[in-house]
């Protein structure tokens, strides 16, 4: 299947001379029609950067950002413009237009594509149901709560038909429970209208809830990609532990013994290895961190454990248990 979004080799800088910064660096990312795909990292890797160069709102340095395999970036204004009323995007913000009610606001996408009015406020009502708020078309911004802002932003973005929805930490000024009801929405566009969805976000809980697959972003570079359960099972990079499991991404150096990094997923069965370990082998080991987590209603975890002295015995402790389904263990010489 051919992407629907393809970012080829993306660079972009801001600044000159000593204060340049290298916001994104040679990013590639596929996304497929129809996923909900997550990008993630700490504050400054280069997510905004990441989805404003998806639509030009930031023109990228380098690279190409391909549409349906047309590359964006070499189309002129018009061309482009036609092209950004299929790629729709909500903010942190909401960036509701405080003069207008909520109608109005749904509306306005329709009226700069020169929709008459009788049709555009039609829609807008459509669009109103869609997320839940039909008895707040007249009501304005001021009137609104967090959430509910959100649902109109959500109806505007859609207002143009779009096959991609670009949300920059849409959900992160939100308190939980409201959160967890725009996620269900985004899900539920998601399923019932096709389109595709990208989540830009430093919170884990919203990738695990919503998210097909995702991409973790670090100083700029892609550090990981793959499926959110292959990630949050077993994260190859640094930047993944840390984001994944801060409890156990101490610096091996940190405790100055023979360490182990075991990684379980949900299709490990509920048996204690650690005291399994102990009673078949006699051999005890010490549980320095550990960290779990759902992903899709399975439980994921990764766990840091002591390793005897004896090279022989550490051998066993590691053969042991990656001879358990759903159990990967490694020994671990540098930051984990």
């Amino acid at each position: 299947m051919e992407p629907i979004i393809e970012i080829q080799k993306l660079s972009k800088t801001f600044g000159s001379g000593d204060g340049r910064v290298a916001a994104l660096q040679d990013v590639s990312v596929q996304i497929q029609p129809g996923e909900i795909f997550g990008i993630i990292g700490l504050s400054g890797a280069g997510k905004s950067t990441l989805v404003r160069c998806i639509n030009l709102l930031e023109r990228p340095d380098e690279g190409r950002v391909l549409f349906h395999g047309r590359d964006l970036t070499e189309l002129k204004p018009k061309q482009l413009r036609m092209q950004r009323r299929k790629i729709s995007m909500i903010f942190q913000s909401f960036n509701l237009l405080d003069q207008r009610t909520s109608l109005d606001n749904i509306c306005f996408p329709l009226e700069l594509a020169g929709v008459s009015r009788k049709d555009a406020r039609k829609r807008a009502m459509e669009l109103l149901e869609t997320v839940g708020l039909p008895d707040k078309a007249s009501a304005y911004p001021v009137q609104l709560s967090g959430g509910q802002k959100q649902r109109i932003a959500i109806a505007r973005a859609l207002a143009s038909d779009p096959e991609v929805l670009l949300c920059d930490e849409a959900t992160s000024a939100l308190d939980p429970k409201t959160t967890d009801s725009i996620l269900k929405l985004l899900q539920r566009i998601n399923r019932e209208r096709g389109i595709t969805v990208i989540i830009i976000t430093h919170q884990m809980s919203v990738i695990e809830q919503i998210c097909n697959r995702v991409a973790i972003l670090d100083s700029g570079v892609v550090a990981e990609i793959g499926p959110v359960e292959s990630v949050f099972s077993n994260p190859q990079s640094k930047a993944g532990r840390r984001l994944v499991s801060p409890d156990v991404a101490q610096p091996v150096t940190h405790w100055e013994i023979p360490t182990a990094r075991i990684a379980f997923n949900a299709a490990m069965t509920e048996e204690p290895v650690i005291a399994m370990l102990a009673a078949d082998k006699g051999i005890c080991v010490s549980i320095l961190g550990a960290d779990t987590r759902n992903v899709s209603g399975k439980a994921f975890g990764t766990m840091l454990i002591s390793l005897p002295e004896d090279v022989a015995q550490r051998k066993i402790v590691l053969d042991y248990l990656n001879a358990h389904e759903g159990v990967s263990a490694e020994e671990v010489t540098e930051d984990v």
